[in-house]
């Protein structure tokens, strides 16, 4: 349970025990000054929980944004295109698909089916 829902949980409960009483009863033990406090603290604390759920999902998608993307392939040209607009990913799948072979092209089936089956993972929802 985060944050939020255990203020919601707090102040459906405050709320509860509020509404099950008499205004009489209420109001022996408080005042309106206190009554507007819990209000404003209530408030104000379901705002930071906001603000900080907020935070963490800006840098979640900081990092998903870093995050390589899969593209679809259809042929060679597609993955050439990639590859010279990515200068990193270009040299980790050389490295990578060429073991030791002498050319791109000697490898461009291969490096085109693995490419096909990460795709096929993230649409399964198989990667992470």
């Amino acid at each position: 349970m985060d944050d939020k829902e255990k203020l919601e949980r707090l102040q459906d409960v405050v709320v509860e025990e509020f509404l099950a009483m008499s205004p009489e009863e209420v109001m022996e033990f408080t005042t309106p000054e206190d009554l507007e406090s819990v209000k404003s603290n209530l408030a104000a604390a379901i705002a930071e929980a906001g603000r900080a759920r907020l935070a963490r999902a800006k840098v979640a998608a900081a990092a998903d944004a870093r995050r390589p993307r899969l593209v679809a392939l259809t042929g060679g040209a597609e993955l050439r295109l990639v590859r010279a607009n990515d200068a990193v990913f270009d040299k980790k799948l050389t490295l990578a698909a060429r073991k030791g072979s002498a050319s791109y092209e000697a490898d461009q089936t291969g490096i085109e089916e693995d490419l096909d089956e990460l795709r096929r993972w993230d649409e399964d929802g198989d990667l992470a």
